[in-house]
């Protein structure tokens, strides 16, 4: 062979391995790590338990490639070549669980269509496996459903995959809401989804809908999907006119394809922002005289809150922080929502004409604290304010129209004041 032919060829293996790294850039690093988590039957010597094995999942292509052997410092990992066509498979998730997965025929109703033939591929036979993993630090999850890929064990390619922006749902009471799921199910047409609400340990069905035959079989009020987003998108999210304070909990997330199943879950926390209103108002004294402050704090959800008590004195930038409040018992509202109020007593003098007193509440429902405020004006201290003219100005026009009235009464009872001279007269 001609040494310039051998420059060409070795020229053209060149491009076409860096041609190959380019499209699989980090086929021989990207790897995740993972527990395969394995229960162990109770014996006569031994109870039931669970038995967890290191992982390392090596990402791959369809056909198996790496480029390097992953090296693993402990003999006892185990090693998986997954290859991903749903692209959701990441090194950044932060944790990762693996089990076996049971392939079998679903007998619900809004599953049963997609195994009806009752035709089950040979490779149902070989071992499945289920990959739940999430990233604590933005909060993305995911399912997957792993298949064996061609003839070796370890060597295995996603079915299907469930996933989720965040684990963590916040809702505000009585707005809709969107609860985000998503599914990957490749090119299969077959598939069903359910929507399951559980709480302190109760479960009930939501929504179940038959994406094989088009069909809802199931579905609460309020609750529908986007069903052109579901079958372009694969956006199987739930959709909520009139987020409920029973809806708070877990909303699982189920998708089915014939004998196999994947989920997530989503934590709803459903919360309702609080009212607050300080009384009385307006805040006026006597020097001396002991005034009870009352926070009215109602329809919040959940329970929690934090109540304080500030005052902001004349000619001071910042409030400060008062002590000695206290709280009623909380008010469960029919529809789940709690009001609380909070009490705080204060002496008026002289020197707290003008101070701002300050109700502060903090919630889960609010980012910032929540705040209602009141002005003392202690009376004799700097004469009539707008106020107290105007509290003048209301009590004469009262004291007016009360003696109209007791004249005008006086008139028709007694005629008018020439009637009631002469009435005087003939008495005498």
């Amino acid at each position: 062979m001609m040494p310039s032919t051998i420059y060409k060829l070795s020229l053209i293996l060149f491009v076409h391995t860096a041609a190959l790294v380019a499209v699989h850039p980090a086929l021989g690093t990207q790897s995740l790590s993972c527990w395969l988590v394995e229960e162990v039957a109770a014996t006569s010597s031994k109870p039931r338990s669970i038995l967890q094995t290191p992982v390392l999942v090596q990402f791959t292509d369809a056909t198996g490639l790496t480029y390097s052997p992953p090296v693993t410092a402990d003999p006892d990992t185990l090693l998986f070549y997954v290859f991903d066509p749903s692209g959701k498979l990441s090194p950044e998730f932060t944790s990762c669980e693996l089990t076996h997965h049971l392939t079998q025929e679903v007998s619900l109703n809004w599953a049963r269509s997609l195994t009806e033939e009752k035709f089950s591929p040979s490779a149902l036979g070989k071992a499945w496996y289920t990959l739940a993993a999430s990233n604590r630090k933005d909060g993305r999850a995911v399912s997957l459903v792993l298949g064996p890929l061609g003839d070796k064990k370890d060597h295995l390619s996603v079915s299907l995959a469930v996933y989720s922006d965040s684990s963590i749902q916040h809702a505000q009471l009585g707005k809709p809401l969107s609860v985000p799921c998503g599914m990957w199910r490749g090119h299969q047409p077959r598939f069903s989804v359910e929507w399951r609400h559980r709480a302190l340990g109760d479960g009930s069905l939501l929504y179940a809908y038959d994406g094989w035959k088009d069909r809802v079989e199931e579905q609460a009020p309020n609750c529908h999907l986007n069903f052109s987003a579901l079958h372009n998108e694969g956006d199987a999210s739930l959709m909520i006119e009139n987020v409920d304070v029973s809806l708070q909990g877990i909303l699982l997330c189920i998708i089915y394809l014939p004998y196999l199943r994947a989920q997530r879950e989503i934590q709803l926390l459903v919360t309702a922002k609080p009212q607050v209103i300080l009384q009385p108002a307006p805040l006026f004294a006597q020097p001396g005289e002991e005034v009870t402050l009352s926070c009215d704090i109602s329809h919040f959800h959940p329970m929690e809150i934090s109540v304080d008590f500030l005052v902001q004195l004349p000619g001071e930038s910042h409030p400060s922080l008062l002590t000695g409040n206290y709280l009623s018992a909380h008010t469960h509202h029919k529809d789940g929502t709690y009001s609380i109020s909070a009490y705080q007593r204060i002496v008026a003098s002289n020197d707290l004409h003008g101070a701002r007193y300050f109700c502060r509440v903090g919630h889960v429902s609010a980012t910032r604290s929540i705040s209602s405020s009141q002005t003392l004006k202690v009376a004799g201290v700097s004469g009539p304010s707008l106020e107290d003219i105007m509290y003048l100005f209301l009590t004469a026009l009262f004291l007016y129209g009360t003696l109209s009235y007791l004249r005008r009464k006086a008139v028709s009872l007694f005629g008018g004041p020439e009637e009631l001279n002469v009435q005087k007269n003939k008495s005498e």
